[in-house]
């Protein structure tokens, strides 16, 4: 991945000479990089071909990095719609693309679309292992400790240099609008209270120092809660496991390393 995202020019056939040279298969995060790279570098058509190439579907992901380029983002959305009119998760990202970059009016068109149809976002829910025993998130009786520890949390994570990534909860589809500064407040604020971050927060107040913490998330880990486990696993010296529903990602304290493993 770093060698990826340090070749804007390059980055492709590095990609390509993964598999065929190095004998390691492209996860969607490799995917997702290259994309990243071809679109900042402006070679859009180039990142659609890839995108449209891909041996699996897209996810929020890859067209996550494709916000900052409504058209093409649009484009390749609504091909992915017509395509597989019944998968919802592109319907919600093609929604929440359009209110990232203010067009509310589309954005709320498609979101009344899937509400006719009864359709709604599965909610994000995390469990964490302690002491032998499975513990949810919000409706934990020492949800007051975990906010405590969560406010700690977030302070050493901006002094570590840390940035709130509202793309991330505009695509979580739990946020829909970045208008004002309020409005920018309200969504940090919706992403600290991801349910992986209050259960890493209540790892670190239940567990010994430096024990590693076991997490299961239902959905997708979003890119910020990716970035801040990362940073967490740094600044407390943790090793701290994640399994979402599609890989496994291990975090480990020396250096932030981590090791994403796709599940069969």
């Amino acid at each position: 991945m770093a060698v990826l995202s340090s070749c804007s020019h390059s980055g492709l056939p590095i990609l390509h000479e993964l598999e065929a040279v190095h004998g390691i298969t492209p996860t969607i995060e490799h995917y997702a990089c290259v994309v990243d790279l071809l679109g900042r570098a402006g070679r859009l058509e180039e990142a659609e071909i890839l995108i449209k190439k891909m041996p699996m579907p897209p996810n929020e992901v890859v067209l996550g990095s494709l916000w900052v380029h409504l058209e093409l983002g649009e484009r390749v959305l609504q091909e992915l719609v017509q395509m597989d009119p019944q998968n919802t998760e592109y319907h919600i990202l093609l929604s929440n693309m359009y209110a990232l970059v203010g067009k509310r009016d589309k954005a709320d068109s498609l979101r009344q679309i899937l509400k006719k149809r009864g359709i709604r976002k599965m909610p994000g829910t995390s469990s964490i292992h302690v002491h032998g025993q499975v513990h949810q998130d919000k409706s934990h009786p020492q949800i007051t400790d975990i906010y405590i520890m969560l406010d700690e949390m977030i302070r050493r994570l901006r002094v570590a240099g840390y940035v709130p990534n509202a793309a991330s909860q505009v695509f979580s589809g739990c946020g829909s609008r970045v208008g004002n500064v309020d409005e920018l407040e309200e969504i940090e604020q919706a992403l600290f209270s991801h349910s992986e971050k209050l259960a890493v927060c209540f790892g670190l107040i239940s567990t010994r120092a430096g024990s590693p913490l076991y997490i299961f998330k239902n959905l997708r880990i979003c890119q910020d809660c990716h970035s801040v486990i990362k940073m967490v696993s740094d600044i407390y010296n943790r090793e701290i496991v994640v399994r979402d529903r599609n890989r496994f990602h291990c975090f480990k304290h020396v250096s932030a390393l981590v090791l994403s493993i796709e599940l069969l």
